[in-house]
């Protein structure tokens, strides 16, 4: 591929540039490929100190470029970040962003996590700024040689979620029922718009980014990107008419894909995600939803809330993506008409290779009489040149009509010209000049109506490619679009639904539901009946709400549909609804400043009656929500904390034991503490009897700023006896995933509750390392592990893994729990999952500390 010339621009010249609208040009380059030959012709560079200015008294549209200049940018934690990446919410509902875990090469995936310590974005209020998130951007992230390999940032909508077990459903870009999507290691799924770079590419001592907006699977929400500083234009070349400060808005604001008519095509719109297209996907044995994750009611209709809005406008390869990847399981292009499509549109077919040298379109061993896949001849060195066979984009129009412009057409800027850089176009920085024609951005276009199914002479569905720019002008839309963009600012700004759109509802985002509350067609009671035991004796946290597909004839009155347990939090359960069976009561947690519980309160019973818990992200001070415990009652407490900062290869915020526990008891006692090796992590029980009956909360002073959080417990029968302790620590580094075991106590009272808890520290800068289930090891056993929950009823009942802070490299999970048990020796043990090898998503397993701490408190008859 050819470069193009690069030379300075002065700012004056550039002024002069953005005046003349009637100049475009040409430079060119092909979409993926332009990544890998601009990391090796860069030049120097200025990259501008940090922004951060006052919200005006009367705020601009969300979204345009008074209100972003107007944001604060909080510093980086890290004087080495050199790039931020606000994501911002311009829409009226509340949103979850998401990212991936992005790496080099060679390197494991390296999660982000937003300055704010959630992914919840609130919907856009004038004079707030909660419906922003602020992520600084790992130096892992920089430089990245893999071919492909992009950082992805995207919203999801209508979401059903908990930050406190990691868990999300969501009806657009939804990763595998997780709700931090970048510590999961997983990306958005088709019909997700998403913003995407190559960070901070070095060539010559001058870095530069590549970002660009990803239609090619299709789009829920308008995205847009703003450079926040850098340069104006390429500080190197003065005729590059791909840099984004020149092209911004490279979306159209205020308008959305999903309007009515936006999307629709002659076949009836069959472009557009509708919240009942969901449940209609069925799976390979046709008996259940392969993604039934919209709660339906009795009549198959969106329940819960009720109406079926507009997801997302799938582009002409997205609609042969969803909802899976038709060539995955192997596809005959000339027997079956939506191979031919994906193959097409997509270019998804290995045994398909492009590149040929060629004169003409006929040149092509692609389009083969019979099986025309429609490839192009690319003269990406101009018209009179050798060319190369390659896929195109296709339009159900003209470039003229899509740009309401006559030929010659304009290449850019992108805020202006909707249908940019195609083929032969004239490249408004260099008029007359040696770079004036774009030839090398991307073949002619080919027409929709031109693609026919060989094999029964049918038209194939085909939304446009310039449908999709009609409002994403600067957004690629098919597999080798050249809607990438260069710059160099230290900050982005990721926009969606900028200045919003009152046209396309968004489904409000809600908690997870009780399984309880699932409508009648689930049969909720029946299910509760069949998954008694795991929920009663196993401690099942979630089911998954599920129905047969195809109506309400063939749904199973049997009642034994679902999934009991939703198993580890890895497990997306997407063919059905994630419910908790028993939710933490709202009313008892310590609130977040979006108004969601950031904790999970203990599971009360007849031995613990009353509980609260807290949590934080960083800081040295811990404070629970609120409890109101009778007066005279014993209250036990107990707080984790762990290290999630590292810096080479030790703990970078040590864990000392808390420096003062006060509140809700006049004096709070030691019962037990166990650190983590050398102060990675610790857990301490603490013991104390309130003397009122008053509501209060107890604060946590800690000796260094880290993540942590507490839990209270209530237990009005404690008589004043530890009977026993069970505690442990240690380190995996190697082989198949242990026993995490705090060792065995011997009590000897028939009536011992049991309070235990457990803490995972990550040691290596991989995704989280994942908790699965409790689990006993009894001498009878041998040294193979027994799920507890399903052999042995005297394990503490699980709360519901605690997902503590860190969401990055370093993350923690807690685990309490409680149970009374009864004489004998007693085993407190889990079983801890280490993330494998993934040579896929280049993931090399993970390393880990531990810690357990087990009391076994006397209780009166």
């Amino acid at each position: 591929m050819q470069l193009r010339r690069l030379a300075k621009l002065s700012p004056g010249t550039f002024l002069s540039f953005v005046k003349n609208e009637s100049s475009r040009n040409g430079g060119t380059r092909s979409h993926r490929s332009f990544f890998t030959a601009l990391q090796i012709v860069l030049g120097v560079g200025l990259i501008l100190p940090w922004c951060s200015a006052a919200q005006a008294q009367t705020e601009p549209p969300c979204g345009s470029k008074e209100y972003m200049d107007n944001l604060v940018v909080p510093p980086p934690k890290d004087p080495n970040i050199k790039r931020q990446v606000q994501l911002i919410n311009c829409s009226d509902q509340v949103i979850l962003g998401a990212a991936t875990a992005s790496h080099a090469q060679g390197s494991p995936g390296w999660p982000v996590f937003p300055q704010s310590g959630t992914w919840v974005m609130q919907k856009y209020t004038p004079g707030s700024t909660l419906n922003v998130l602020t992520i600084d951007i790992p130096p892992e992230w920089y430089g990245q040689q893999v071919k492909g390999q992009t950082s992805n940032f995207w919203a999801r909508t209508g979401c059903r979620y908990d930050p406190i077990t990691n868990r999300a459903q969501c009806e657009t870009g939804g990763c595998g029922g997780q709700y931090d999507c970048s510590s999961a290691n997983l990306g958005a799924p088709p019909g997700t718009s998403l913003a995407e770079w190559t960070f901070y590419q070095l060539s010559e001592g001058y870095y530069r980014d590549f970002p660009d907006i990803s239609a090619v699977n299709g789009a829920n929400l308008t995205i847009d990107v703003y450079p926040r500083g850098g340069d104006a234009m390429n500080p190197t070349s003065d005729t590059d008419f791909h840099w984004l400060a020149y092209n911004w808005p490279l979306t159209v604001h205020g308008a959305d894909l999903r309007e009515p008519g936006k999307c629709q095509t002659a076949t009836n719109g069959v472009f557009q995600l509708l919240r009942s297209d969901i449940d209609q996907t069925t799976s390979v044995e046709k008996d259940y939803p392969l993604l039934g994750y919209i709660i339906v009611d009795g009549n198959g209709n969106p329940a819960m809330p009720s109406g079926n809005n507009v997801l997302a406008c799938l582009s002409n390869c997205g609609k042969y993506k969803f909802p899976t990847e038709l060539g995955e399981a192997g596809c005959n292009p000339a027997k079956d008409k939506n191979c031919y499509a994906w193959t097409t549109f997509c270019a998804g077919d290995p045994g398909i290779t492009y590149g040929q040298s060629c004169d003409s379109d006929l040149d092509c061993p692609q389009n083969k009489p019979g099986q025309d896949l429609h490839v192009a001849c690319f003269h990406n060195s101009g018209p009179k040149e050798k060319g190369t066979c390659q896929i195109r984009a296709f339009y159900k129009g003209t470039v003229s009509q899509c740009n309401n412009h006559p030929d010659p057409q304009f290449a850019a800027p992108a805020s202006k010209v909707a249908c940019n850089n195609t083929y032969g176009s004239i490249n408004p920085l260099d008029q007359g000049g040696a770079n004036q024609y774009d030839w090398q951005d991307q073949p002619i276009v080919g027409s929709c109506k031109d693609v026919i199914f060989g094999g029964t002479g049918e038209a194939v569905a085909c939304v446009g490619d310039d449908t999709l720019h009609s409002v994403l002008h600067g957004a690629y839309t098919w597999p080798n679009d050249p809607e990438v963009f260069g710059g160099d600012a230290p900050v982005y700004q990721i926009v969606f639904s900028p200045e919003g759109t009152g046209k396309a509802p968004i489904t409000p985002a809600q908690p997870l539901p009780a399984c309880d509350s699932l409508p009648d067609n689930y049969m909720p009671s029946e299910n509760r009946n069949n998954c008694s035991n795991p929920i009663n004796d196993e401690y099942a946290e979630f089911g998954i709400g599920r129905i047969r597909n195809g109506g309400p004839q063939k749904w199973s009155s049997s009642g034994h549909d679902w999934p009991c347990a939703a198993g580890s939090q890895r497990a997306s359960g997407d063919n059905g609804i994630v419910c908790h069976w028993n939710p933490p009561p709202a009313d008892h947690c310590s609130l977040t400043d979006d108004g969601k519980c950031n904790c999970a309160p203990p599971l009360t019973d007849q031995h613990v009656t009353k509980s609260a818990c807290g949590r934080i992200d960083s800081g040295t001070a811990l404070i629970s929500g609120s409890i109101t415990p009778d007066s005279g009652d014993p209250l036990f407490l107990e707080v984790s904390i762990p290290c999630t900062e590292y810096a080479n290869g030790a703990c970078a915020n040590t864990v000392s034991p808390p420096l003062s526990v006060n509140g809700c008891v006049p004096t709070w006692s030691l019962a037990a503490s166990q650190g983590v090796n050398t102060n990675q992590g610790l857990i301490a029980w603490y013991k104390g009897t309130s003397n009122t009956s008053a509501a209060c909360t107890v604060t946590v002073t800690m000796s260094n700023s880290n993540p942590a959080e507490l839990k209270i417990y209530d237990v009005p029968k404690f008589n004043g006896q530890v009977d026993t302790t069970s505690t442990a620590s240690g380190m995996y580094t190697s082989g198949p995933a242990p026993d995490v075991s705090a060792g065995s106590a011997k009590t000897t009272f028939s009536n011992d509750l049991q309070l235990g808890a457990l803490l995972q520290v990550n040691l290596s800068a991989t995704p989280i390392t994942y908790w699965q289930n409790w689990l006993t090891n009894p001498p009878t056993d041998g040294p193979d592990t027994v799920d507890c929950l399903m052999a042995n009823t005297d394990c503490p009942r699980n709360d519901g893994t605690d997902y503590l802070p860190g969401h990055g490299p370093y993350s923690g999970n807690s685990e309490v729990g409680h149970n009374l048990v009864t004489p004998g020796t007693h085993y407190f043990h889990r079983h801890a999952d280490v993330i494998p090898p993934d040579p896929k998503h280049n993931v090399l397993g993970s390393n880990f500390a531990w810690v357990g701490l087990a009391i076994y408190v006397e209780l009166n008859p």
